[in-house]
């Protein structure tokens, strides 16, 4: 994988011996093992989609709402606006 401009690379062990300070840069991070990319990082950004669906997932997990029950709850609302 060619190594791209403002992307950071970092073998597994780096990124677990400076995972905090990595997250805390809230930059895009490819992890590696062997020089072969094995995941990616990506920061959430405030007031996107993925920030809004981890807050209401906190807030039911926090409630005691189980997936099912939330799952449930999201297809009758659907029914009800949709038909």
């Amino acid at each position: 994988m060619p190594r791209s401009a403002g992307l950071k690379f970092v073998g597994v062990r780096e990124f677990k011996e400076n995972l905090t300070g990595l997250l805390g840069k809230k930059e895009e991070v490819v992890v590696t093992r062997h020089g072969k990319p094995v995941a990616r990082v990506v920061p959430v950004r405030k007031g996107s989609p993925e920030d809004l669906l981890l807050e209401i997932g906190m807030i039911l997990s926090e409630a005691g709402v189980s997936k099912e029950e939330a799952l449930r709850a999201l297809q009758a609302a659907q029914k009800a606006v949709h038909g």
